[in-house]
């Protein structure tokens, strides 16, 4: 019985220690994600693409280095990761 309770705590630190270190690792990233404008300025551009027309002011909003590598993504992931570094690298 006594190897039930060492297991469960040894589960519980490990998940404790994914947990802070997955937060670690994103704020270490992209430090701006703490910021309210960086959150906002993500959230918009992501809304505004998402039905496949892009407004002039959200094009605005991204750095044109950040543009020309995301249109030459075919990926998805990399499309949002390249967002998330526009908006939330440029605090």
């Amino acid at each position: 019985m006594r190897k039930k309770n060492f297991y469960k705590s040894d589960y519980f630190r490990t998940i404790l220690i994914f947990i802070l270190g997955f937060f670690l690792g994103v704020f270490s990233i992209w430090p701006g994600i703490i910021s309210e404008t960086s959150r906002n300025c993500f959230s918009s551009i992501l809304k505004d693409g998402s039905d496949g027309n892009v407004k002039l002011n959200t094009l605005l909003k991204i750095n044109p280095n950040y543009l020309l590598q995301i249109k030459n993504k075919k990926n998805i992931y990399f499309k949002i990761l390249l967002i998330g570094d526009s908006c939330f690298r440029s605090f």
